[in-house]
């Protein structure tokens, strides 16, 4: 058992959380991420469980009994659980339900506004690439134990999932709901059903499983066996606008979710991860100054010099970290100019960005495109 006990405060934006009381077994301490026990998970995920299972026969209380969490947090809108509590709640449903499936129905009846703000992000965005750009940078506000990548070609644009570490339980469950949750999300975006959407396509990395069968007709097209787990969209569908487009309002929600962001960060002792947080390029180009981070943080220059050096690093080994993992998603997940990609990360000079990158890499901007993309093609 990871989890001995719980207990909940409220985080510095004033929502409970949940986190964790007693000491682990020797093994897991050593073993288990630090993620999986930070507050991120919604309690809106939960919340939606609960209901499915009650539609089945079962109660709430069946479905926390022995559980490390208080039942209270249903009634908190705005409560969050870690991911090892998560997987242990999903745990307990697969248990009682008896249904290896339930990743298919709990994925469809995911909504947009089950994300919250990032949902509301999405659906406000001008055009439906723009959705599934958000949906890739802000992931780790809703979940945490996996990261997004979007990708573009000519033909198609891949919204690609990884775990951050091997899933030892319930893989498929995760796996299922959230892509299946990303295709619906997508549907309600476009005001369609998934059966409008024919060219829509889901991909896992596992062979087709038993159950599918029973659930054919009510998913999209899906591909078993691939060399990701993914969804793929015509590139024609990116430059589709969303029902409920408003540039505005989608600029507010992201500004909310930078802020999430932050947060987050800053309920964090690392020192470094905050700097990190705070180092992303500005759409006019170039990178916060280290007067912003030192303002952004409420540090003097030296205080923050000093709180560095004691971690081995520096603003300039961060700026150029930064600049090294930018120029990587830009390059795989833009279809921007290689010059324009080197504008956005702050250099004067396309042939200072392109001896950077081959100085990180070995290779050339253009060459890595170029493979990377190669990697996604069935």
């Amino acid at each position: 058992m990871i989890l001995s006990a719980c207990w909940q405060k409220r985080d510095a934006g004033g929502r409970h959380v949940a986190y964790h009381r007693g000491p682990l077994p020797p093994p897991c301490r050593r073993t288990v991420p630090d993620f999986q026990h930070q507050p991120s998970i919604p309690i809106a995920y939960l919340q939606l469980l609960v209901e499915m299972l009650g539609e089945r026969g079962m109660t709430a209380e069946q479905l926390l009994a022995d559980q490390p969490l208080d039942p209270a947090l249903l009634r908190d809108n705005q409560a969050r659980m870690s991911p090892a509590q998560w997987t242990r709640l999903v745990l307990r449903a697969l248990t009682l339900t008896g249904d290896p499936g339930l990743g298919y129905a709990y994925g469809l009846r995911m909504r947009p506004t089950v994300h919250g703000v990032l949902g509301y992000a999405a659906m406000s965005s001008a055009t439906l690439r723009q959705a599934q750009e958000i949906s890739a940078r802000y992931n780790r506000l809703r979940q945490a134990g996996f990261t997004f990548d979007f990708y573009e070609d000519a033909d198609y644009g891949y919204l690609a999932l990884t775990p951050r570490q091997p899933i030892p339980v319930a893989r498929a469950f995760f796996i299922e709901n959230i892509l299946l949750g990303l295709a619906g999300a997508t549907a309600v975006l476009l005001g369609r059903s998934l059966a409008e959407l024919p060219d829509l396509e889901i991909w896992f990395d596992t062979p087709e499983p038993p159950y599918y069968a029973a659930w054919r007709t009510r998913l999209p097209r899906v591909r078993f066996g691939q060399r990701a787990n993914l969804l793929r969209l015509p590139a024609h569908y990116l430059t589709l606008r969303p029902v409920l487009a408003d540039p505005m309002a989608s600029q507010q929600a992201i500004a909310l979710c930078e802020q999430e962001l932050a947060l987050a960060a800053g309920q964090e002792s690392d020192i470094t991860a905050r700097v990190r947080a705070i180092l992303k390029p500005s759409e006019h180009g170039g990178y916060p100054r280290p007067a912003d981070v030192c303002a952004t943080l409420a540090l003097s220059s030296r205080t923050l010099k000093r709180r560095l050096q004691q971690q081995g690093t520096s603003y300039l080994l961060l700026l150029e970290e930064a600049r090294q993992q930018d120029a990587r998603h830009l390059l795989a997940h833009s279809p921007m100019p290689v010059r324009d990609i080197a504008a956005r990360l702050g250099y004067d000079n396309p042939a200072n960005f392109t001896r950077a990158f081959r100085r990180w890499t070995g290779e050339t901007p253009r060459d890595y495109r170029a493979r990377w993309r190669a990697r996604w093609r069935p």
